[in-house]
């Protein structure tokens, strides 16, 4: 028995020794050819050959030194006789060559800028090319591995949109193709399946192309292996290695040079995953052998093939237990790829190891890094949150100005001013989100510190359970806040949309504009109220205690309100003395006002809105009042209406942050706030200041 088992080990090893030499003569005599043919081609070029001739001789050219420092020198050549002799497809294509180089160069003005330049040809000529979609679709995975996820999202779907509406299927494919990648990269592996698929049997309705199927169905491997979805896998596993052998067929008639080896690494990686989650061990041991073969081919700096092996082989140690290869691979692996989820391999290795000292540095380096990424996206979001609150503000002044030119740059417009209202209430959420997180995290490092080391499992089980709550606050105030956004929004985008209405006169265009303007004040102070709440649950609201003026302060907030006052309704001030010096912080102060008497005005369609005070001067105190004749408050709300997102009536508008708001701010200032249940011919809110 063992004498037959040996003898198959022998014959496996002559085997694969045999197709190791086989491999290694067709390198050469691949290498050996490409250099024939590249000097060829350079002693064509240096004749001076027509126009068509050298076009032909540098695109082989580029192609023969892809990603290398030469391909650029030939694609700027073939840039400049294309554009000499009007051949425009081969100006699109090369721009978009230059495109994809820089994106592998990890050069993002470039990209951007080619991708421009396509953009801007094209409109010039009114047409739409397959070059500017190749060329986006760079811009769109730059933003992505950048982690600007939502600028990639943005991107995408602005693109496919504009495919869908030229019925351009190659555009309609590569936007399906970017719409997977970020799907890969917030871990929605079964929306990234679906979408390669649909790309897949688009290019296949139009005629199959090999490289794009490879490509497709390489992502979608990736995503199925990753939710373990391993007989579908392996199916698929079967197609991709059917592909890449026509692929290398192809290449061997027609010279291309197309990386099939790359590919074929990655397949090989992916067949260990798959065996090494069935626990096939021999199966998988083979696989890695196999990709073991295509190390060191790779041409473009932290490629995907070498990422794929270097985790399967640490993984694969890791099982069978060879820990210090394990740590060899992963540590290899972190050198270039230094993610939470290469961090955690890492940690679990040397858990499982028994250095628990090292595993426990190692899982820190996990929650650091993952804090790490989490702060420099909260610290980005911010930026462009402010960018892009300046532009759209730049944009209607420019409305107001330039009301003459609104017919021309009216499509321009809406769509910058959608996309910023978008990515505003994106970063609210972000800005909301990250700040609980924050809290938590520090809480969580105290906690920590008080803690043995030896407890570290039992703190990560903690911050789990905080993340969970995190996410359900944030759905709990995407719940309460998204019809507060979306009611301005859509008058703002509906009326924006009238302006351009021939049809409409110059008094309805002002109406319309007015309608524009209230309702960005509503959203602005929407905003202002999300941030005022985030800075309460920060603890960082700020206070600036003086000597004012009480009557100048109430009379202030009485006038930011006024033009909130419907027809019917008279607004009052009634103070006790017609001078009163007061001791607080006159900002704040005017905020409580304001959101007092904006809940009155609300609330009141007939009678009076009354503002006085009364000082009493035994207690050391002073009473602000605010009385209106509106629809009061039932006795059954009394007691929850300071509570955020609190509302007594649901179809009035707000958020029901306003008396939260304003009972932090009387907290703050030392005083107390109530509502006046005796009073029943509407409501009464009694603020009550310490002198």
């Amino acid at each position: 028995m063992y004498k037959g088992r040996f003898r198959r080990k022998l014959k496996e090893s002559i085997l694969c020794i045999f197709c190791i030499l086989c491999i290694f003569i067709c390198i050469k005599s691949a290498a050996a050819n490409r250099t024939t043919r590249l000097d060829s081609l350079k002693t064509i070029l240096s004749k001076a050959p027509a126009p068509d001739l050298a076009i032909k001789t540098l695109q082989e050219l580029s192609n023969l030194y892809r990603q290398k420092p030469e391909e650029v020198g030939y694609l700027h050549q073939l840039l400049d006789i294309s554009n000499k002799v009007d051949s425009i497809q081969v100006v699109y294509a090369t721009a978009a060559h230059l495109s994809r180089y820089y994106y592998d160069d990890n050069k993002s003005d470039s990209v951007v800028y080619w991708a421009k330049y396509i953009d801007s040809i094209g409109k010039s000529r009114r047409e739409l090319s397959d070059g500017l979609f190749e060329a986006y679709s760079y811009v769109c995975l730059d933003h992505l591995w950048m982690e600007n996820y939502e600028l990639a999202m943005n991107e995408a779907i602005r693109l496919y949109n504009l495919a869908c509406s030229k019925n351009n299927t190659y555009g309609q494919i590569r936007c399906g193709e970017n719409l997977g990648h970020i799907y890969q990269a917030i871990r929605r592996d079964s929306d990234a399946i679906a979408v390669f698929q649909a790309a897949l049997d688009k290019q296949e309705e139009e005629g199959e192309k090999l490289t794009f199927s490879i490509r497709l169905v390489s992502y979608q491997l990736e995503s199925l292996l990753r939710i373990n979805k391993l007989d579908s896998a392996e199916v698929l596993l079967t197609r991709y290695k059917d592909l890449l052998d026509r692929q290398d067929k192809v290449n061997k008639i027609t010279g291309s040079i197309y990386p099939v080896d790359r590919y074929r690494w990655i397949m090989h990686s992916f067949y260990a995953e798959l065996y090494l989650k069935r626990k096939e061990m021999e199966k998988a041991k083979k696989s890695i052998a196999c990709a073991a073969s295509y190390v060191g081919k790779e041409t473009i700096s932290n490629d995907y093939a070498v990422f794929a092996y270097l985790y399967i082989q640490a993984r694969y140690n890791k099982e069978t237990g060879n820990y210090a290869a394990a740590l060899t691979y992963i540590n290899e692996l972190l050198k270039s790829w230094k993610t939470p989820d290469c961090l955690q391999l890492k940690a679990d290795i040397l858990s499982e190891s028994g250095d628990a000292q090292s595993a426990i540095l190692a899982y820190k380096d996990v929650i650091s890094e993952t804090s790490k990424i989490n702060n420099e996206a909260f610290t980005r979001q911010i930026n462009q949150l402010r960018t892009l609150y300046d532009l759209n503000d730049k944009e209607m002044q420019k409305k107001e100005l330039e009301i003459s030119q609104m017919n021309v740059n009216i499509k321009e417009h809406q769509l910058i001013i959608s996309m910023s209202v978008s990515v505003i209430l994106l970063l609210i959420l972000y800005i909301l989100y990250f700040s609980l997180r924050r809290t938590r995290r520090l809480k969580n490092e105290l906690q920590k510190e008080k803690e043995a080391l030896v407890e570290s499992e039992k703190n990560l089980r903690v911050a789990k359970d905080k993340a969970e709550e995190a996410s359900l606050a944030k759905t709990t105030f995407i719940a309460n806040i998204s019809h507060e956004v979306r009611t301005p929004l859509n008058a703002i985008v509906g009326f924006a949309s009238l302006l351009s209405d021939p049809a409409c006169t110059e008094d309805e265009k002002t109406e319309f504009s007015s309608i524009i303007s209230n309702n960005t004040e509503l959203l602005l102070n929407l905003v202002n109220d999300v941030l005022c709440l985030s800075q309460i649950e920060a603890g960082n609201l700020s206070f600036t205690i003086r000597t004012v003026e009480l009557v100048d302060c109430c009379r202030n907030a009485m006038d930011t309100i006024r033009h909130r006052i419907v027809d019917g309704v008279s607004l009052t001030f009634t103070p006790e003395t017609p001078s009163f010096l007061l001791n607080t912080d006159p900002l704040r102060l005017q905020q409580l006002l304001v959101n007092l008497l904006v809940n009155a005005a609300k609330f009141t369609e007939a009678g009076e809105i009354n503002l006085s005070f009364h000082i009493d001067s035994k207690e050391n105190k002073v009473d602000i009042i605010v009385t209106d004749t509106g629809c009061g408050i039932p006795q059954d709300k009394i007691t929850q209406i300071f509570k955020r997102f609190e509302k007594v009536d649901e179809y009035k508008q707000g958020t029901g942050l306003g008396l939260s708001i304003c009972q932090a701010i009387a907290n703050a200032l030392g005083g107390t706030i109530r509502v006046d249940s005796a009073y029943t011919q509407g409501a009464r809110f009694i603020f009550t200041h310490p002198c």
